[in-house]
């Protein structure tokens, strides 16, 4: 079955005539280049599920750890929209959603689908966060509540302004430098940039992290600033009293109420920084990119699928 090529997949749209909101928050992701200047991985891949119908990419879903379970997803979307579908599609369908499903049988390592006239992707999305000398980026006055990702349309021709035009720039030959990772993930990654050359960055995540000596690190997250509060305060109210992190005592009741107070004031605040018995917490800001080539969106790499690689 033969399929569409994506056309402008090695492009990027500037323009300066940008509408009123997007000219303030290209304004301020200028300002936070400048303060925040070096670009660093923010952990392993995320993977998902998207759909090619007619030229147009979009992704469905993200969020599994793995391939593995980005086929999962893709089992459940099937079966979840074959119902309106003729019969020859539904039949197709549900073969897929078989292969991709373990408790069917062998689950399969493809990585494209096509049923009905759509083709289905395992697709790859990469994390990144800009830091400065006062550690990490924090979340921006201009972010909002984007909510899961979902029908995201992939459009590498769609217009930017400059500061999002830079960081595109910036990221589309971004590999890992010799000797930080083993010599085949790297090769995988230098073969990305040759058949996926061009960079489409979706909506921002957003993780709290804990400053450790200016080492942070991850303690939970969400889809946009006020969720990542919301979670921060989950963890204050019922994460610490019952289970407490390696390495430190249980707290104390008095630790606890500080903790519940901490809750207390994450829930009324928009602020990006927040102090409990001692802790410092920020609420980050996590890029996100897709690379994309003449045959749409990256898919899942040799190495995703075997963890032990990574």
């Amino acid at each position: 079955m033969a399929f569409q090529r994506m056309t402008g997949y090695d492009l990027i749209n500037l323009v300066r005539d940008l509408g009123p909101v997007a000219a303030v928050r290209d304004q301020e992701a200028a300002e936070r280049m400048r303060v925040y200047p070096k670009v660093v991985g923010a952990g392993p891949p995320d993977f998902g599920v998207a759909e090619q119908s007619g030229r147009a990419w979009r992704i469905l879903r993200l969020g599994a750890m793995e391939p593995y379970g980005a086929r999962v997803d893709l089992a459940v979307h099937l079966r979840d929209t074959a119902a309106g579908r003729d019969r020859r599609a539904r039949e197709e369908m549900r073969a897929i959603a078989d292969r991709c499903d373990p408790e069917v049988g062998e689950a399969t390592a493809d990585n494209d689908f096509a049923a009905g006239g759509t083709r289905y992707r395992i697709v790859r999305v990469l994390g990144f966060t800009r830091f400065g000398e006062d550690g990490p980026e924090p979340a921006r006055a201009t972010d909002t509540e984007e909510g899961p990702l979902r029908s995201f349309l992939i459009d590498p021709t769609a217009p930017v302004g400059p500061a999002e035009a830079a960081l595109r720039l910036e990221l589309l030959s971004l590999v890992p430098a010799a000797g930080t990772v083993p010599e085949g993930l790297r090769q995988e990654a230098v073969t990305a940039i040759r058949d996926h050359p061009g960079v489409v960055l979706l909506p921002p995540e957003f993780t709290v992290v804990e400053d450790l000596d200016d080492r942070w690190r991850p303690i939970t997250g969400g889809d946009g600033p006020q969720d990542a509060r919301a979670a921060l305060a989950h963890y204050f109210r019922v994460i610490l009293p019952r289970f407490t992190p390696p390495g430190t005592p249980p707290p104390s009741p008095g630790e606890l109420a500080e903790y519940a107070r901490a809750a207390d004031r994450v829930d009324a605040d928009r602020g990006v920084e927040f102090v409990a018995c001692g802790r410092r917490f920020r609420v980050v800001r996590v890029v996100r990119m897709i690379r994309v080539g003449p045959d749409g969106p990256e898919p899942a790499r040799p190495s995703d699928d075997d963890p032990g690689e990574r």
